[in-house]
């Protein structure tokens, strides 16, 4: 080989790609890190805000359901009965209102497994279900969904009245100013009870200022209760009552599922709309476990027999 060809060699080894050098473990370990840890924020914001979304669609789900609870009214001068929870989706009777049609009564009376009754309400089984896919509890006093008494109705209430209801408990009709049923006559002991239990489950002060008060006349016309992200004492599309993990004495506790309609005017089982929560208060400070009486995720809709009446054009006027 000439002196020319090994020159020409010799430059094409000098300016030959040089290959990189492989990654050390140590170097992968760190990316991989850095990968997951990017993952794991861009997993946390999506959550969070899927999280955010589904709170505000129950809401609004729930206003929606307020609505046509309200034209029912309107119609039928009554509100429904709740359905049977524990019914599969497309079985006989899923979505219908458990009313005894000779006697007026909701049954099961005691509702201890009463949903929202979609079909009844004319509404899709979607619109009775919350982001959680849990099935919406649906509480009514008995009386304001019979289809005998028609109670919901204080179209022949007058503010300026002062007579006591009819028979029955309606308000008296066909009547001029002061011979009408007042309306708190009409309302009083209507309704069902719920307060916000807070700040704690014993606080008897608080609770006799609570909003929804039969005994003052602002008795809750029903209640509907998302069970929430937990969905904790809801019963699935499939009929099944969810299980999981409330403390004793939670706020909770009087929300869940598969018991009796609470009792008008006691503390124990008042409907509860605390504030979600799933920490003790102060002076107990998280991390701590969560304490009985203040793990919350529910959300409802309760408003007063007014509410809903003046939404349905059927209450008090002046005669």
């Amino acid at each position: 080989m000439n002196r020319q060809s090994v020159t020409r060699h010799a430059n094409i080894r000098k300016h030959a790609p040089q290959f990189a050098r492989g990654f050390t473990l140590i170097e992968m370990a760190i990316v991989l890190l850095i990968i997951g840890l990017a993952l794991g924020m861009i997993l946390n914001l999506t959550g969070g805000l899927m999280d955010a979304q589904k709170r505000k669609a129950v809401r609004i789900g729930l206003d929606t359901v307020d609505i046509a609870l309200a034209n029912f009214v309107a119609v039928n001068k009554r509100l429904p009965c709740p359905a049977n929870g524990s019914i599969a989706s497309g079985a006989l009777n899923a979505g219908v209102e458990t009313l005894q049609v000779g006697s007026g009564l909701c049954n099961p009376a005691n509702q201890s497994n009463g949903v929202l009754p979609w079909v009844t309400l004319g509404i899709s089984e979607n619109d009775a279900l919350d982001p959680w896919n849990g099935r919406i509890t649906y509480r009514v006093q008995p009386a304001l969904a019979s289809n005998l008494l028609r109670l919901m109705n204080m179209s022949w209430c007058d503010p300026a009245g002062i007579a006591a209801t009819g028979a029955g408990g309606i308000c008296n009709t066909s009547c001029t100013g002061s011979a009408c049923t007042s309306p708190s006559n009409f309302l009083a002991n209507k309704g069902l009870d719920v307060w916000n239990g807070a700040p704690d489950p014993a606080n008897v002060a608080g609770w006799a200022t609570r909003g929804n008060n039969p005994a003052s006349g602002t008795g809750a016309a029903y209640v509907m209760i998302s069970h929430g992200p937990s969905g904790t004492g809801a019963y699935n599309n499939g009929g099944v009552l969810q299980p999981g993990t409330v403390l004793a004495g939670s706020n909770e506790t009087p929300n869940l599922n598969n018991q009796a309609i609470a009792i008008p005017s006691a503390l124990a089982t008042t409907y509860r709309d605390a504030r979600l929560n799933d920490n003790p208060a102060p002076p107990i400070v998280p991390p701590l476990p969560p304490q009985p009486g203040y793990h919350f995720d529910d959300y409802l809709s309760h408003p007063s027999i007014v509410q809903v009446l003046n939404k349905a054009s059927l209450g008090p006027r002046a005669h």
